[in-house]
């Protein structure tokens, strides 16, 4: 491959999935070289909520994050400023799985803590990619497997192990990172 600026594979959790009611509790985001798709560089950082009391128990089980893992944690305007101060806008081109939902996150987030948005408004999204690529090939013969089809899915389908624990954001970067890779060689 040979994209014009490097990848910045981001990811969220998040208290839920309301941007004007939730809020990200941690952020990661890892810079792939766009011509090998290598790490380059990683951010990872939880957030110190400020409306705990408006998270989804939903989203909850599913991240497992609690109160007390999160509060001494640094304040969002300061995660934020340290993320966009890491990977430089003009240099790099977001990508995410289902990658709406970080992005929306984010946009709020800038405004919020009056951080000036300066990433493209372009995004590849890696569900999107991998749902062509198993198309192309026939695989998307199990509707009730393949039709919302999730990481765990991918990751089952492509043979990628990794250490550490889904549903935890820079952990969630490498394997979308790995899947990745998996979809450009068949492209």
């Amino acid at each position: 491959m040979d994209f014009k600026k490097d990848l910045l594979i981001v990811d969220t959790e998040l208290t839920g999935l309301d941007a004007e009611k939730h809020e990200i509790i941690q952020l990661a985001g890892i810079l792939l070289d766009r011509k090998t798709l290598k790490e380059k560089a990683s951010f990872a950082s939880y957030v110190r909520p400020v409306k705990w009391s408006n998270r989804d128990p939903e989203a909850m089980k599913v991240n497992k994050l609690e109160f007390v893992r999160l509060k001494n944690a640094p304040v969002l305007k300061k995660v934020i400023r340290d993320f966009a101060k890491k990977f430089h806008p003009e240099k790099v081109l977001l990508t995410a799985y289902v990658g709406w939902v970080d992005k929306r996150f984010l946009l709020k987030a800038f405004e919020k803590t009056g951080t000036k948005w300066a990433y493209d408004y372009h995004y590849m999204d890696i569900w999107s990619l991998a749902y062509v690529s198993l198309a192309k090939k026939g695989q998307l013969k199990n509707a009730k497997e393949f039709a919302g089809f999730n990481m765990e899915n991918l990751l089952k389908k492509y043979n990628i192990s990794l250490p550490g624990s889904h549903h935890d954001a820079l952990f969630d970067c490498r394997a979308e990172a790995e899947i990745l890779r998996q979809v450009t060689k068949q492209l």
